[in-house]
């Protein structure tokens, strides 16, 4: 299903406002108990104007999906290794991964919704994770001898899935004391991954995890 797209400039100022309204409405409601009416009065719009630009909730949902695989594809183009180091690497992206959903979480609920019925929606969020792993592989690929495995490359696929899955996991159910949005999870998952290549992070490590969150400030990443 296409999405309506706006040309104009107040067209597009319009629909920001009310795919952030679902945004907000999609994380406490998910789509089918979310009421048309409390996305228009949260845009500060009219019900009119929602049913001129899209057709129903579910074509919202659409768009803002549309919007979200292209953010994140160019996402994935940006990853990068950015203090020169198989450690910089694996927590760039675990990172950067956990503030995508985090801005994203309506969104990601409101998926995970919707493909109970239409599974299809999941199998696009299983191809930006395996485009993901694919960035990750060509920057790991200088630090391939630092991996005790034969297939280094395995291993790394399996810590993108991890990073990736679990952060999903906890963007729709949020529970144990690593929470959604913590800088604890981004530590476990970090140390869970590194482990998962046979690593351990060196001490001198701690002290260059706020040089990244720094980086994850620039226009790019946000």
């Amino acid at each position: 299903m296409k999405s309506y797209k706006p040309k104009q400039k107040r067209g597009y100022e319009a629909e920001q406002n009310f795919l952030q309204a679902a945004k907000t409405i999609f994380a406490k409601e998910g789509v089918a108990r979310a009421r048309v009416s409390d996305i228009v009065q949260l845009a500060g719009s009219s019900t009119g104007n929602f049913y001129f630009r899209f057709k129903n909730k579910e074509m919202l949902f659409e768009r803002l999906f549309e919007i979200y695989e292209e953010h994140a594809q160019g996402l994935i183009q940006d990853l990068q290794d950015p203090l020169g180091s198989l450690e910089s690497t694996i927590y760039f992206v675990t990172a950067l991964n956990q503030q995508l959903l985090q801005e994203n979480v309506g969104l990601y609920r409101a998926a995970h919704e919707v493909s109970a019925k239409e599974p299809e929606t999941w199998k696009r969020f299983q191809q930006l994770t395996l485009a993901t792993a694919e960035r990750i592989l060509t920057l790991c690929e200088p630090y391939k001898d630092e991996i005790p495995f034969e297939d280094w490359e395995l291993q790394v696929r399996q810590a993108i899935q991890l990073i990736t899955g679990f952060t999903a996991n906890q963007a729709i159910r949020d529970a144990g004391p690593a929470h959604f949005g913590s800088q604890a999870m981004v530590d476990m998952l970090f140390l869970a991954a590194m482990g998962v290549l046979g690593r351990t992070p060196s001490k001198e490590f701690e002290s260059q995890k706020e040089k990244i969150h720094q980086i994850l400030k620039d226009d790019r990443y946000s």
